[in-house]
């Protein structure tokens, strides 16, 4: 019986009968997991595949393969009938390699039947087409990779088709005839099947590697392929393919030569022990393969394709186990003599005479023919050094890799590899440097590292790096160095110092560093003391200033050298040991422990150099953590006592209990670090609470119209900075933070009216004012009543009938009751009891230039590199760049989401640059640069012109995107001060 295919367009399409010799292609029965909501067949427009016109056809195909994954069970499995169907009916080739790609896509389905799919894809290969040949193999090679099914019936049919097809005219019938014969022992494993003789692997391997001689560059690198697949899925390579592998890296295309390489890899890794007799026929001596492999991959670090020369460099990383004799040869150009080897005078007399002849010598000549041999390829002579030379850095790069990665293994290296890793500095691209930094540094961490003189000069030239990376990395490599000449410390440290001069970013990095330096060199620094003290046996000696960064370098590098050399400690001056703590305390990574120190070196302080830093027991840290929690309870029940105290009207008493609490919140904020969220959103709400207490007082005296409007001003900025600058806010604080702002509205409302002149648009401006405060009440009673706050909600019902009421007609009655709300209002409570972080940002870049102004040339922009570090960010998006110009205009710079690189959770490192365009300037000026971050406020521009009063009118801001709306923003870091000198 016919089934057909029913659409919304009655459109029939006649459905194929399942070949019951062959069996059923798919099931439509439910899966799990299944998502897929399925299609219209009107969209696919399948009667298309019936169609004469082959573009048609096509164009139907393409619907089909947009609309694959969106097909449900019964679809997927009426499509996959339908396709195996035409592709038995179809006759243009291009169609047909359509139709077997889209089986292949389809077949990746659960309920599809692979096997059946199979079944019907061997028919196709009784075509003399190459492109269908290719297809059919392709789609096989799929479903036998993906799909786990077993072919014992047709796998003799299978191998037939790809023996015969491996001798086919084309090279892509022949490559990929060669990929699934060597898949097809590994399907036979699976199935458990008894293999034929000539399936087996070790066969499939010899058939194989006679393609890898094949005429076409193609073939041969697809059975060079082949043969590294089938050692991935666990088959054991026979020894013999060796010699292939070899053949191969002298091959003219190179692409074979890459095949070679990763084979060459693979057979050095499984027989590295294995002894074979030498190339040269003089001598009867052995070498171990994994050394004549290194030595073939060497030679290629000379070759002319650069993709072959970067894998050479980068397999030679891999032979760890090399000889170190050979090893050392990859570091020298010429022959060493452990290397040659004499040919025995016998030998050569045969070879002499084997004509039975001598050959005449011309009189005046001599018989120059040598008597040894080299064990390597010439090539092979120097090839790091080849690698590290070499013009494109793809190459030096993976040669500096090599070397630290054999170094790692092979401490007799260590030397040589500093002696070209040091040259490496002087590269001209930053990456090449930066790498052979690290990668020095790295060897360090195996064992010590020794510069001379000439290597320290060229080291310390990488701290004059413009790139923070080079430097910082070049602090780490300074850590695992020993000087080789006591005057080499003298250099070190004049050139950290000037480090320290032109990029104070590095002080602390540069702190870090001198730890490890002293405890190195502690020899040295002992007979350095005097001077850098300024220490002389005929004075005393003068106590120098503590804040000075070289005085602190040194006290840095002199305690360290007492770690490992404390009879130091008897020599320094008394002041120093104050030093000691004070910098402990200051920069505790490093200093080192001294009570440990002082007590290893038996030295007991007395009187007023007994400065050593306080330390705690467990118990002792637990009780300063108890303390800090009960201290915060107790400052946060004096919130409750001031809302007592100004509902008694005691507004003086409240303003003192507020002033202690401040007080307190901020010594909460030293006292334990993790608590400074809740104390600083706590400040905000009290200083909130101190306008609101101060607008009760003076809201009937004459001078209450003067501040009204920059009171509220304040208002409605703290309002909005706790609202958006605080993450882990309770539902009840963000609806304290809104109630602010209704206060805040009033008081601005009242004190333009008091200070509005009467005319006839006045009424006009008093009801727009009034509708703008009920939008307001709207906006912020729509969030209260999520949560059911009913009290509250009655009450901005009340005032919104008011507003509304005032606005028809503001007479004075009506306008008197609004104000009855300042005289009842009192803030909402707020809940600490969330774990509150609040969103702060650090810019480290530029550095304030109070006495080195940046010059510019105004009619160019200026190019300002800003770096900076932000913390508790919910959403970069809304973070941006402020720049406050001398004439008190603002700008506003959003950065690109990838200037954004995430260091812990909600922590980010903004590293970006910004164009500033100036207007023309005649002396240097101020440029104050802020990190902002952006919100919605409830009524946007008469929010912005409130927050910004009295300034707004200069405070014009300049979006990247050229438009003027202004922007509401909370500044989360502190104003960085950068002066710009202006150039002709």
């Amino acid at each position: 019986m016919k089934r057909s295919f029913e659409t919304d367009s009655n459109i029939v399409l006649q459905k194929p009968r399942n070949d019951q010799s062959i069996g059923i292609i798919a099931t439509d029965e439910p899966m799990q997991n299944d998502t897929a909501t399925g299609i219209t067949w009107t969209d696919l427009r399948l009667h298309a595949l019936e169609s004469n016109k082959i573009d048609d056809r096509v164009q139907c195909l393409l619907l089909i393969a947009r609309h694959i994954p969106l097909l449900n069970i019964k679809q997927q499995k009426d499509i996959i009938e339908l396709l195996i169907h035409r592709l038995e009916k179809e006759i243009d080739h291009d169609t047909k390699a359509m139709l077997i790609l889209l089986i292949e896509k389809c077949s990746r389905f659960p309920n599809i039947n692979a096997f059946t799919v199979l079944q019907y894809l061997l028919k196709e290969l009784q075509t003399e087409s190459t492109k269908i040949k290719w297809h059919v193999y392709s789609c096989i090679g799929s479903i036998l990779k993906n799909r786990q099914i077993s072919i014992e019936q047709h796998i003799l049919t299978l191998f037939e088709h790809l023996t015969l097809d491996l001798s086919n005219s084309h090279h892509k019938v022949r490559s990929i005839s060669i990929s699934l014969l060597s898949l097809l022992p590994f399907v036979l494993d699976q199935d458990a099947i008894d293999k034929p003789v000539m399936m087996t692997q070790m066969e499939i391997q010899k058939i194989i590697s006679n393609y890898a001689r094949d005429s076409d560059p193609r073939v041969r690198k697809s059975a060079l392929d082949s043969l590294v697949q089938m050692h991935l899925r666990g088959c054991p390579l026979d020894l013999a393919i060796y010699n292939l592998s070899v053949s191969s890296l002298r091959d003219d295309y190179e692409e074979v030569r890459m095949g070679g390489l990763n084979l060459m890899g693979v057979l050095s890794s499984l027989y590295p022990e294995h002894r074979m007799k030498l190339a040269h026929e003089e001598v009867e001596e052995t070498t171990r393969l994994i050394d004549d492999a290194f030595n073939k991959v060497c030679d290629l670090v000379n070759d002319s394709a650069i993709t072959v020369r970067t894998k050479a460099c980068v397999m030679m990383a891999s032979y760890q186990h090399v000889g170190s004799d050979t090893l050392n040869q990859t570091f020298s150009k010429q022959i060493m003599s452990h290397l040659k080897r004499k040919i025995p005078r016998y030998k050569m007399q045969q070879k002499k005479y084997a004509n039975h002849a001598a050959l005449p010598i011309a009189e005046g000549d001599i018989d120059v023919q040598s008597n040894e041999f080299h064990l390597l390829d010439s090539g092979a002579c120097g090839s790091f050094i080849h690698g590290l030379e070499d013009e494109f850095q793809e190459v030096r790069n993976a040669a500096i890799d090599s070397i630290c990665e054999l170094s790692m293994y092979n401490e007799q290296l260590t030397k040589k590899a500093v002696e070209f890793l040091v040259d490496m500095f002087n590269d001209d691209i930053d990456k090449i440097r930066l790498n052979a930094i690290q990668s020095l540094r790295k060897i360090g961490t195996r064992c010590t590292l020794e510069f001379d003189e000439e290597q320290l000069e060229i080291a310390v030239g990488a701290l004059e790096d413009s790139d923070p990376l080079a430097r910082h990395a070049t602090h780490d490599l300074f850590t695992v160095v020993r000087l080789t000449h006591e005057s080499s410390l003298n250099t070190l440290l004049e050139s950290l110092d000037a480090n320290m001069k032109r990029y104070p970013i590095d002080v602390l990095s540069i702190y870090r560093c001198l730890c490890h330096i002293g405890k190195r060199h502690e020899d040295y620094v002992e007979d350095l003391v005097p001077s850098l003290l300024k220490l002389d046996k005929r004075y005393l000696p003068k106590e120098p200033n503590v804040e000075d960064q070289m005085y602190t370098a040194y006290v840095i590098l002199i305690v360290n050298a007492c770690v490992t050399n404390p009879k130091m400690l008897h020599t320094l001056p008394k002041y120093i040991f104050r030093h000691f703590a004070y910098f402990k305390s200051k920069y505790p990574d490093c200093i080192p422990d001294l009570r440990k120190l002082y007590k290893y070196a038996d030295i007991k302080l007395e009187g007023d150099v007994d400065c050593l830093p306080m330390t705690f027991s467990a118990s002792a840290k637990k009780l300063v953590a108890a303390d800090a929690e009960s201290y915060m309870a107790a400052t946060t029940d004096m919130l409750r006592v001031i809302k007592s105290q100004v509902e008694r009207n005691e507004l003086g008493t409240a303003l003192l209990t507020l002033e202690v609490a401040i007080r307190n919140f901020k010594y909460i904020t030293s006292l334990k670090p993790v608590l400074a969220g809740k104390s600083e959103l706590a400040q905000l709400y009290l200083h909130c609470y101190e306008f609101v207490i101060k607008i009760k007082q003076s809201h009937s005296s004459p001078t209450y119209s003067s501040t009204a409007q920059m009171t509220a001003a304040s208002l409605l900025r703290y309002s909005y900075t706790m609202q958006h600058t605080f993450l882990g806010l309770s539902k009840e604080t963000l609806q304290a933070a809104m109630y602010i702002r209704i206060m805040a509205n009033m008081v601005w409302m009242f004190g333009v009216l008091k200070q509005m002149p009467i005319s006839k648009n006045s009424s006009f401006s008093i009801k727009n004012m009034l509708l703008a405060f009920h939008q307001r009440v709207v906006l912020i009673q729509k969030e209260i009543d999520q949560d059911g706050n009913i009290q509250i909600s009655e009450e901005l019902n009340d005032l919104k009938q008011n507003l509304l009421s005032a606005s028809e007609s503001p007479t004075s009655s009506k306008i008197s009751r609004l104000h009855s709300f300042i005289t009842t209002f009192l803030p909402l409570d707020i809940y600490l009891s969330n774990p509150v972080k609040r969103t702060t940002a650090e810019i480290t870049q530029p550095l304030p230039n109070p006495d080195k102004p940046y010059k510019f040339t105004f009619q160019f922009p200026v190019k300002i590199h800003i770096e900076a570090e932000i913390f508790n960010s919910s959403d970069t998006n809304n973070l941006a760049i402020e720049f406050i110009l001398p004439d008190q205009s603002s700008s506003i710079f959003w950065p690109a989401p990838g200037s954004f690189k995430q260091t812990t959770p909600y922590c980010y490192k903004l590293s970006t640059d910004i164009q500033l365009t100036l207007s023309p300037w005649t002396e240097p000026g101020v440029v104050v640069i802020r990190v902002v971050q952006s919100f919605e406020p409830d009524l946007p521009g008469l929010d912005e012109y409130i927050m910004k009063y009295p300034n707004f009118s200069s405070l014009s801001n300049s979006l990247n995107s050229g438009t003027k709306m202004p922007i509401s923003s909370s500044v989360i870091s502190e104003h960085l001060k950068y002066r710009l000198s202006p150039t002709i």
